[in-house]
């Protein structure tokens, strides 16, 4: 026989893991009674619905399963993917039905039937904060005798003043006279968001509804859903001069202590989730070793670059002037800033040398925004 090539080049193939990939933020579960599953569809288990075609084998027009999903898998924007679970009856707690959930598998909307957004004293307390703790969106869909509370500025007991007082950051209310389901027709603006994209971050103020009417309201009850202590979605005309625009989504904020719009807290969520997904990427595909040096930090401060440059890139982060709070110098930013350096590792202490850390990465962003209202001064000579 010949000579094995082998015994003079020897080659060691490394193949890369696959690793973490990023969440997926429009995934949403419609919780559906256990009196509308179809047969075979047992309690605490869940199917995947690709259109409302699919969905209406199970879950004829009438049930309110049917309906609430109508809002997701139908109109414009598309979207063709429901998670449908199963609510056993005898449960006692939402939050219970929340864990067993979460305990199989992982989402980021939360969907519910019309007898569950009525239980204002029970159920959408619970949901709130169960979504606050768990970070998963939850749009308060409010109708009938609730909505009307809600648009009295008087009025200190409805379910959107509860739940501003309580400050949950992941849910928002979406208060409409007679669509029970119009939070969940809003929130498929942000959940067909992609953020691996260009400029394809979005603002859900002034977005239209397809299947929803346009309310027409007192300046009065607008006035109480605009208030801090009401903070409500709402969907309506707008009208100048005889002019009509036959519907849009104003006052897009979330119940937050912080004052955010619904798009800053979903935007944030996919912002950490990338930062989370990236570092922990480049420590375990490393093929050897991220060293514990300046070289082995730079690593981990580009990748947490490369995630700051495509939220950039997707519109999400943007240009500031602002103060620099470490020195009181006006700065300009493009959008953030890494405050670590590759040498900061040289400093670590004895106890975080041995326990393997990295030195702590400090980062800034700043959010572009987008333009809601516009002020005009017009001088006349």
């Amino acid at each position: 026989m010949s000579y094995p090539v082998d015994n003079i080049i020897s080659i060691l193939t490394r193949i890369s893991p696959q690793g973490l990939a990023l969440a997926n933020f429009g995934l949403a579960t419609l919780f559906a009674p256990e009196t509308e599953l179809p047969a075979g569809f047992l309690p605490d288990t869940r199917r995947v619905y690709n259109s409302l075609t699919a969905l209406s084998v199970d879950f004829v027009a009438t049930t309110e399963t049917y309906k609430a999903a109508s809002k997701w898998l139908g109109g414009v924007p598309a979207n063709n993917h429901l998670i449908v679970y199963g609510v056993a009856t005898a449960d006692a707690t939402w939050t219970t039905t929340l864990d067993k959930a979460r305990n199989q598998y992982w989402w980021f909307w939360s969907f519910f039937t019309a007898t569950v957004y009525a239980d204002v004293g029970g159920a959408v307390g619970e949901i709130a904060a169960w979504s606050n703790t768990n970070e998963s969106m939850f749009p308060n869909c409010q109708t009938t005798t609730e909505a009307a509370k809600i648009r009295d500025p008087n009025e200190t007991t409805d379910i959107a003043t509860i739940l501003t007082t309580a400050g949950y950051r992941t849910t928002y209310t979406f208060a409409h006279a007679t669509d029970p389901y119009a939070g969940i027709a809003s929130a498929k603006w942000l959940a067909v968001v992609n953020y691996s994209g260009e400029r394809s971050t979005i603002t859900l103020e002034f977005k239209k509804l397809a299947g929803t009417a346009a309310e027409s309201l007192t300046g009065t009850e607008y006035n109480a859903m605009r208030l801090d202590t009401k903070k409500t979605v709402f969907y309506t005309a707008v009208d100048l001069q005889g002019s009509t625009d036959a519907g849009r989504i104003i006052n897009t904020y979330t119940h937050s202590t912080f004052g955010e719009y619904i798009d800053d807290v979903v935007n944030l969520s996919a912002f950490v989730n990338a930062l989370k997904v990236t570092l922990y990427n480049t420590l375990a595909n490393n093929v050897t070793k991220v060293g514990q040096d300046p070289i082995g930090q730079d690593l981990l401060l580009g990748a947490a670059r490369s995630v700051g440059e495509q939220y950039i890139l997707n519109d999400y982060l943007g240009p500031r002037n602002y103060t620099d709070p470490d020195d009181g110098i006006e700065k300009f930013t493009e959008g953030y800033e890494i405050l670590t350096k590759p040498e900061d590792i040289l400093d670590l202490s004895g106890p975080d040398l041995a326990a393997r850390k990295s030195a702590p990465i400090r980062m800034r962003i700043f959010r572009k925004g987008a333009i809601h209202v516009v002020n005009v001064s017009v001088d006349v000579y």
